[in-house]
């Protein structure tokens, strides 16, 4: 046995040894043994459930392809009543307005009219002639105006998830993985430089395919990114109108959040943020109060350009025990994206672990009655300009 050998063999033998010895103390070997087993169980569990998951997904998509085949080779002979449903039924996926147009349907033939946006009407006409059991098409159709056909303004943290989610299905991230795996063995037993080029396309691939997010928001490195969300939820016993006052004056933070080192006002809901950051380095940015609802709803956001962008919502719900409901969601973007929260939680101050022991503190606050709230400034001016008014 060569040296190279020998020093393999060791190094097992001591990786074994000291596993055995881990598992196998008499004072925590039991409670380790069993934390490992009920890892495995759950990693199994859920192996199981992503599997069956899959072929539920598969068995779908394959009697989908089924019906399609189906419907070109065979004749439709659905009612008028039923086609009027399969083309609503494709209108909500083309156009933002669907409750706009109305259908009807004659022997297979579909009219049209209402209002509809013009970069919308070209995609409505192709999905009502693909409709199933449709014939022709009698297009009566309106332009829109601009501010007719402009919706409402979307919940920002709603759109935020819906652009960074990958929104892959389990089969698809099946067979993307499974083809990135293939790539990856095949370049690795190639051993050269077309074959390390091929597994490292297979790998990326495999990688791909286990994320729920899309790259570009995986990394957060320019602004075009969202960032991370954070979703907490916390109950507090105190009176909802309370802690709307609390949540609605960002002056009042300083008080209960240990990362929040000032807040200064600079107009009406317009303040500079300063924070103290990992390894003490200061932080600091520029936000607003975009929407505040008395004791339902606060949304802020941070102004473009900021060190730290940031942008969610505050929302207060009563409990039946005259408690708080309060859920906070939001995302942030650290300077250097997954870089920056990378070093943030190596030095102990990741994001979700400040903000766990900040409301902590202030549920704490709250209940001990130790809590002094401020008005905003401008809220105690327009109170004081009502009293003067009223004498």
């Amino acid at each position: 046995m060569n040296t190279k050998k020998l020093g393999t063999c060791m190094l097992l033998g001591g990786i074994g040894a000291a596993v055995a010895w881990y598992f196998t103390d008499p004072e925590k070997g039991e409670r380790r043994r069993s934390s490992v087993a009920r890892t495995a169980g759950r990693l199994l569990e859920k192996t199981r459930h992503e599997g069956m998951k899959t072929l539920r997904d598969s068995q779908n998509h394959l009697a989908g392809l089924a019906a399609r085949i189906r419907s070109r080779v065979t004749v439709d002979e659905a009612s008028d009543r039923v086609v009027e449903e399969r083309i609503r039924s494709r209108m909500g996926r083309v156009v933002s307005a669907p409750r706009k147009i109305h259908v009807l349907c004659d022997h297979g033939a579909a009219t049209l009219w209402g209002r509809v946006h013009i970069d919308e009407i070209h995609h409505l006409i192709r999905t009502v002639e693909s409709t199933p059991g449709v014939k022709n098409i009698y297009d009566h159709l309106e332009i829109a105006e601009p501010e007719e056909a402009t919706a409402a303004p979307a919940n920002p943290v709603h759109e935020a998830r819906r652009q960074t989610r990958l929104h892959w299905s389990p089969t698809r991230r099946l067979l993307v993985g499974a083809a990135g795996a293939g790539l990856a063995l095949y370049g690795w037993r190639r051993k050269d430089n077309p074959g390390k080029a091929t597994a490292l396309l297979g790998a990326g691939m495999l990688l791909h395919s286990t994320m729920k997010h899309r790259m570009w928001a995986t990394v957060a490195l320019d602004e075009t990114s969202p960032g991370f969300e954070i979703d907490k939820t916390i109950r507090i016993n105190a009176p909802i109108s309370d802690i709307y006052d609390f949540w609605v004056n960002p002056e009042n933070y300083v008080e209960a959040f240990s990362h929040i080192a000032k807040v200064e006002r600079l107009g009406e809901n317009l303040y500079r943020w300063s924070m103290v950051g990992p390894a003490s380095i200061p932080f600091g940015w520029e936000g607003k109060i975009t929407k505040a609802v008395p004791n339902t709803l606060v949304e802020f956001k941070s102004l473009p350009g900021s060190g730290i962008g940031n942008f969610g919502s505050v929302r207060f719900d009563p409990n039946y025990d005259a408690s708080t409901r309060v859920r906070i969601r939001m995302f942030y973007r650290p300077p250097a994206g997954i870089l920056g929260r990378f070093v943030a939680e190596l030095f102990g101050g990741g994001a979700e672990t400040i903000l766990d022991a900040d409301l902590r503190r202030l549920k704490h606050l709250f209940e001990s009655g130790k809590i002094v709230i401020r008005k905003p400034a401008f809220a105690e001016d327009e109170a004081e300009s009502v009293k003067l008014a009223t004498t």
